[in-house]
């Protein structure tokens, strides 16, 4: 397995090695598709590291040149870039705090840095374990309490965050945000934690990863992160790191998507032009999603069978996250989260067949509102999206539905005659086929299927309704087939796939 991750290691260099310049006497980690450096983020710390300490494990002094050189610079220009508004100071502390913890080299420079430096000031979950260790790193070099205090309260409010089935949601108060990518991002990043001496039980939180797999090996088909590599090179680290046999298939995976994406400067596993930016958030940057995936394939490899994790499952449906399974189906439904519309529900996230394979995976996408507007495809985020449907209008139904209500606030314009998403949960039967049934009372409602493929048959009351091909689409994955029908009043529906 090794070998497998050290070739992926191998890829993502080649491609990001030559976005490392020098302008103007000033080394840079130039984003391939903005032509800048992104530097409110994290890519040139995490590629910084990521060379030095690959460069030190193949003993490779060429590689550790190029990632001091730029560790130089990133330190020389730091107080000029903490003061940037979206400057990331947790994965930056962070990246510079695992780097001391691999050698004292830099010590002096880190740890003065480091030390003036503050935490980023909201709790994002998945940011939180980062801190955590940032805090735990200063502690360890001054003996101040505070530190630890500081360690204590992100422990307890990832605490609070995790529900009894092992799912982390990524913002408090409960209710508000929950992605698959930023999951496995909390788990992994605690997973470093116990590599490096924390006593946590992550045995329930990965065996919840675990059982949420898609039968093709895909751990990133929901929530705001859908598809992006951001979740990849975390999940490898946890997989690997704690010696689950679920490596092999994350490896196979993500071997036959790679080369594409790097290729294409993309941030998602597809075969899409990453200048589209297709589905991109507002915050998303080629240059620091890959030096993100390389920083963590290789602590994968660095921390390789370190620390093991016995996964235990409990699938009490706590999270509002429902898989169910056999060997000739796999379907998981989603309660929905009010944050944003690209987790909104409840409704269904992923379905297979043994017969067809992959049908449905992908839900919306960015919105208007939080970080959603710089690449909105709102005629296409509102189709992908298996359920019913609603045309509105009239702006005085717009508080019906508190996800809308929160993201369109009083503008007009973007509320009038939209396609608007009737959140019904559907009970699910699988046995040869999957079921889902929804009771509807009798509302006019628009009947909203995009399909990868399959064999899908609706009826209406017990009467078989004939859908129409109205169009194919491109989600976050490939193109898919939006299967329609308006239908009038029935009281109950029911979409069965083969």
């Amino acid at each position: 397995m090794r070998d497998r991750i050290e070739k992926l290691i191998d890829k993502t260099i080649s491609v990001s090695l030559p976005w490392i310049v020098s302008k103007d006497g000033v080394v840079q980690f130039v984003d391939p598709l903005d032509k800048k450096e992104i530097s409110a983020h994290y890519g040139a710390s995490h590629m910084a590291v990521s060379l030095i300490i690959y460069g030190s494990l193949k003993h490779e002094d060429s590689l550790v040149k190029q990632g001091e050189d730029l560790l130089f610079s990133v330190l020389d220009r730091w107080n000029e870039n903490k003061e940037l508004p979206d400057f990331h100071n947790d994965f930056n502390n962070f990246a510079l705090c695992v780097l001391d913890h691999f050698t004292d080299k830099y010590h002096e420079r880190i740890k003065e840095t480091v030390l003036r430096t503050k935490d980023t000031f909201f709790d994002t979950i998945n940011w939180l374990p980062m801190r955590w260790f940032v805090n735990l790193t200063r502690y360890k070099w001054t003996g101040d309490v505070s530190y630890k205090d500081i360690c204590q309260k992100c422990m307890q409010t990832i605490s609070q965050a995790t529900y009894s089935d092992g799912f982390i949601e990524d913002m408090l108060p409960l209710g508000r945000s929950f992605s698959l990518q930023y999951d496995v991002a909390t788990v992994a990043f605690m997973q470093y934690l116990r590599v490096m001496g924390e006593d946590i039980d992550l045995s329930v939180q990965t065996g919840a990863l675990l059982n949420a797999v898609y039968p093709d090996g895909d751990i990133n088909y929901f929530g705001r992160g859908t598809n992006q590599i951001f979740a990849w090179g975390l999940w490898i680290y946890l997989l690997a790191s704690s010696g689950q046999n679920e490596l092999d298939r994350a490896l196979g995976y993500i071997e036959k998507r790679l080369p594409e994406m790097l290729k294409n400067n993309n941030i998602m596993l597809n075969d899409y032009p990453g200048e589209e930016k297709f589905m991109w958030w507002d915050y998303h940057y080629s240059s620091v999603y890959t030096a993100h995936l390389l920083f963590w394939l290789i602590m994968a490899l660095k921390d390789f069978d370190k620390c093991s994790i016995e996964p235990r499952l409990i699938s009490d449906g706590s999270s509002g996250v429902c898989i169910s399974r056999n060997d000739n189906a796999f379907v998981v439904t989603f309660d929905g989260r009010t944050e944003y519309l690209a987790e909104a529900g409840p409704s269904v996230v992923a379905l297979w067949t043994k017969q067809s394979g992959q049908v449905i995976k992908g839900e919306f996408g960015p919105w208007y509102g939080l970080f959603g507007n710089k690449y909105a495809q709102p005629d296409v985020v509102m189709k992908n999206y298996i359920g019913l449907i609603k045309t509105e209008s009239e702006q005085s139904n717009r508080r019906r539905n508190r996800v809308f209500a929160k993201l369109f606030g009083e503008n007009k314009k973007c509320v009038e005659g939209m396609n608007r998403p009737v959140f019904i949960a559907p009970s699910v039967d699988i046995s040869e086929k999957v079921r889902l049934t929804y009771q509807v009372n009798g509302t006019p409602l628009l009947l909203n299927v995009p399909s990868f493929g399959g064999s899908i048959t609706v009826s209406a009351d017990g009467e078989q309704v004939v859908m129409s091909d109205t169009m194919k689409i491109r989600n976050q994955y490939d193109w898919l087939t939006i299967k329609q029908k308006l239908i009038d009043s029935a009281n109950v529906i029911e979409v069965e796939v083969l």
